[in-house]
């Protein structure tokens, strides 16, 4: 039998249970009532409560009993059992307390006593209240001596399940008690809480049952294969432009050309200036090549002084018939002939063409040395001659 078969047998168990509790249930739904004020269910013929509390007194360990002229040689153990009853009168509760006592029989003292025996209380009126388990010694003069006691609360018992386990007594010499409680307070919630355990069960199985069904292969036969050519565009190496790998820098964010209006005017400004040739530089040329300049103030005029234009455009004619362009080795140095126009000022006035031309300190001062007050030159001392202006 397979792990299906024994499933499906399982469910059909739980269906015969729950099938079972469900009678059980409408049964009790028309003998019985719930009171919520005692937490009972009452009959509804005399309205006597159907709660019933069953105390099973297994056996102890590690007892310590006294040994005495006057001390008995039998134990037992005694159960006290008290409710609290809440009523109300007109607007006032009131509450009171019954008390019930029972008691197991006598068992020789030892160390590990044995009763296994049950004790039940039924009929009780409310499910508010304490257990009192104690274990006495038996006394040949006077009362009973308390060995050891438990007290419990029936709030640990509401959910109507049997919790079996050892109470210590006393700490100190580690006696213990095997008790089992169990408090069927209402029948009626015991069966509904039962039904819906089953049920869940029974859902879980179902559940199960179904994913096998889904994990079972389906025949072959009954699947159609229908061929499906696959559909797309076809990709030509030739056809297709190469992209270039991205790097970091392509990441990053930049405006579009519209918002970038005033830089690219910058640039186009700036390229202009940088293709514009700079003022060439003054030249230390002579007016006359052939004649050898042999004074030092003649030779720092010369150097401080502008060059004329035809030896400028000579030099130029030169330079452009024996090198190449300096284009061609310095293309970020676009150097002209002619000075490119300067820009006007912010101020609005306009440069003039010809800029004035004053003498420079130096040639002020070779004026002074060299020329006499009324203009004439000196004579210069070795056969020097001053140098024409």
């Amino acid at each position: 039998m397979s792990a299906v078969d024994d499933v499906a047998a399982r469910i059909r168990r739980l269906d015969e249970m729950r099938s079972l509790k469900t009678a059980q249930l409408r049964q009790l739904q028309h003998e019985l009532c719930y009171n919520s004020l005692a937490g009972v269910d009452e009959r509804l013929e005399n309205g006597r409560s159907v709660a019933r509390l069953d105390v099973k007194v297994e056996a102890g360990r590690n007892l310590v009993f006294k040994a005495g002229f006057l001390s008995g040689q039998r134990t037992y153990v005694r159960v006290t059992v008290e409710v609290v009853i809440n009523s109300q009168k007109g607007k006032q509760m009131h509450g009171s307390t019954i008390m019930e006592q029972k008691f197991t029989t006598k068992r020789p003292v030892g160390s590990t006593p044995r009763w296994n025996e049950t004790l039940s209380f039924e009929g009780l009126p409310a499910a508010v209240g304490t257990v009192k388990i104690e274990i006495m010694q038996e006394e040949k003069i006077g009362s009973d001596e308390v060995v050891g006691s438990i007290v419990m609360p029936l709030a640990r018992l509401q959910d109507q399940r049997l919790m079996e386990r050892w109470h210590v007594l006393d700490k100190t010499t580690a006696s213990e008690l095997l008790l089992g409680c169990k408090f069927s307070r209402s029948p009626i919630s015991a069966l509904q809480l039962e039904l819906e355990l089953l049920q869940n069960q029974s859902n879980e199985l179902h559940l199960f049952v179904g994913r096998h069904q889904n994990l079972v292969e389906v025949p072959k036969s009954s699947i159609t294969l229908q061929s499906k050519p696959l559909q797309g565009k076809e990709v030509v190496p030739e056809e297709t432009p190469e992209q270039a790998a991205s790097t970091r820098f392509s990441a990053v964010a930049s405006f579009p050309p519209v918002m970038r209006k005033r830089e690219f005017v910058e640039n186009v400004s700036m390229n202009i200036e940088m293709h514009e040739a700079p003022r060439v530089k003054r030249q230390r040329y002579a007016e006359n090549t052939e004649k050898q300049v042999s004074s030092l103030s003649d030779r720092i005029a010369n150097w401080l002084l502008p060059t004329t234009p035809s030896s400028t455009s000579t030099f130029a004619a030169k330079t452009d018939n024996s090198m190449p362009s300096p284009n061609q080795f310095f293309p970020f140095k676009q150097r002209q002939a002619t000075p490119a126009p300067r820009r006007s000022r912010r101020t609005g006035r306009v440069f003039s063409a010809t800029s004035p031309k004053t003498p420079s300190a130096l040639q002020a001062i070779e004026k002074w040395l060299f020329t006499d007050k009324d203009g004439n030159p000196r004579d210069l001392p070795f056969g020097r001659q001053t140098s024409p202006y």
